[in-house]
């Protein structure tokens, strides 16, 4: 049994018309939650509230444009999380299309089943779509740092993989559009996303192990 929370923030596209339209049509649209705000909040504190307000025992995520391709990814998934208690979140094998619409790989693949934070730490395997995870950790609110930082998926990961285990299952199962970015930015543009990231990993310094402070610190140092 699904619950199915659509936040739009205040975008100004055709989103609030074709939500409503489901609304109107669909016969299981008493499943859905639609949070449209009055004005535009952020990426991330629109995340982070829609979140707090899921009730499921489960989450699992898609953002923008990214899609779902197997019927049974959310059974899957929570198969695998309700036999195996001590796991925190597992993901899945996802397509990456590019902007003209053709896909020739796989996002990035780990070379083993089982994810420490280290793992998490060293390169980014998760894309969100892919993301399922055991509802309740952030309960009590996120840290305040949270809501300004540069990257959300990252360190929603790394603090998820500090609660339990974190499995891959070597499925595909959705499709992530990696779009093509500016031709060049400016030398501001490029300081600000070095500082951003800058102050993404010190703030996570303040939640891990002292292992774990020691490498990012290793990563800092190289940004």
């Amino acid at each position: 049994d699904l619950e199915l929370i659509i936040a739009n923030d205040h975008s100004k596209d055709k989103t609030d018309i074709k939500v409503k339209e489901i609304l109107r049509n669909n016969p299981d649209s008493y499943k859905i939650t639609y949070i449209h705000r009055e004005e535009n909040i952020g990426m991330l504190p629109n995340f982070m509230d829609v979140l707090m307000q899921s009730k499921g025992k489960y989450i699992a995520i898609c953002e923008g444009d990214d899609y779902w391709t197997d019927p049974l990814k959310i059974q899957k998934q929570i198969t695998f999380m309700e036999t195996n208690p001590d796991f925190a979140m597992c993901f899945h094998s996802v397509e990456i299309i590019a902007s003209d619409g053709i896909s020739n790989q796989l996002y990035n693949v780990p070379p083993k089943n089982e994810l420490s934070t280290m793992d998490i730490l060293k390169k980014h395997y998760i894309p969100t779509c892919s993301l399922l995870f055991r509802n309740g950790y952030f309960s009590n609110g996120f840290p305040k740092w949270f809501s300004g930082s540069i990257s959300g998926d990252i360190p929603l990961e790394v603090l998820l993989s500090t609660k339990g285990k974190t499995r891959f299952l070597n499925e595909k199962m959705a499709c992530y559009r990696r779009h093509a970015g500016g031709i060049s930015q400016s030398s501001r543009q490029i300081e600000n996303t070095r500082t951003g990231y800058i102050k993404m990993y010190s703030n996570l310094c303040k939640e891990l192990s002292l292992r774990h402070f020691l490498y990012l610190q290793f990563i800092i140092a190289k940004l």
